[in-house]
């Protein structure tokens, strides 16, 4: 049970209101999302954008998870719907949090990366995967950062989460079991850890996204405390080769 592409941005090169990363590691690739700190950009900056990353060599443009309002400048410079996902909303009321648990859950160390992204390579398919550029990108993601590990007998690692929080809004960005460690409860012990820390440190609520498809994972979230928010997110996909821009909002 995991959740996929982080609610809010990864930092990468900044170019104005957008926040610009490579998308594991690939020189051509690259993952765009609107800054928090900044005016939502509109369909002329994403042009411009759009032309200076051609320029370097980049063939294909990624989106992070978007809003509905964010969607239109993107829409209108071609990016087409890669995948919808659900966003999810916790208020942060103890009486709608799970019980902690029993797993063994401790912060984690640098150490504890190279098998971490083991673990995140056996729990998603490939697109949505880290490398450990990924990793550092989801966990300075925001301000105040959380990483956690579960470790399972003779403290082989079963799982992990990366919780994040900018005011008082809170981020479940990262959450993955091995997949031959699920439903012993180490899910639902990490989201409590997560969701305790929030509240400890003055966040007001979480969110969390995933994948529409994964039953699974929505199912771990509404047993947390979780509810459907109305309107989802997407990520959007632009190619930028030459032959494929004037079709991309086609597909």
């Amino acid at each position: 049970m995991h959740s996929p592409i982080r609610s809010v941005p990864r930092r990468g090169r900044d170019h104005r209101g957008l926040n610009v990363a490579r998308w594991h590691g690939e020189a051509d690739v690259v993952v765009v999302t609107p800054r928090i700190d900044q005016p939502p950009p509109g369909a002329e900056e994403v042009a411009l954008h759009m032309h200076r990353l051609d320029t370097t060599g980049v063939r294909r443009i990624l989106t992070g998870a978007l809003h509905t309002h964010e969607l239109g400048p993107f829409l209108a410079n071609g990016f087409y719907t890669h995948e919808h996902l659900v966003l999810l909303r916790h208020d942060l009321d103890p009486s709608s949090s799970p019980p902690a648990g029993g797993s063994r859950i401790r912060r984690a160390w640098r150490r504890d990366h190279a098998n971490v992204l083991l673990l995140d390579n056996r729990a998603f398919d490939q697109f949505w995967a880290l490398d450990e550029a990924g990793l550092n990108d989801a966990v300075a993601a925001t301000p105040i950062t959380r990483f956690r590990v579960a470790a399972g007998r003779r403290g082989a690692l079963v799982g992990y989460a990366v919780t994040g929080r900018a005011g008082d809004q809170g981020y479940l960005q990262r959450l993955a079991v091995d997949p031959d460690g699920q439903r012993h409860g180490t899910a639902t012990a990490l989201v409590a850890d997560s969701l305790a820390w929030l509240r400890r440190t003055g966040a007001r609520s979480a969110v969390v996204n995933t994948q529409d498809a994964n039953l699974a994972a929505l199912a771990l979230y509404e047993r947390c405390g979780f509810t459907v928010e109305p309107s989802g997110l997407t990520v959007l996909a632009r190619d930028l080769a030459p032959g494929n821009a004037s079709a991309a909002g086609t597909r």
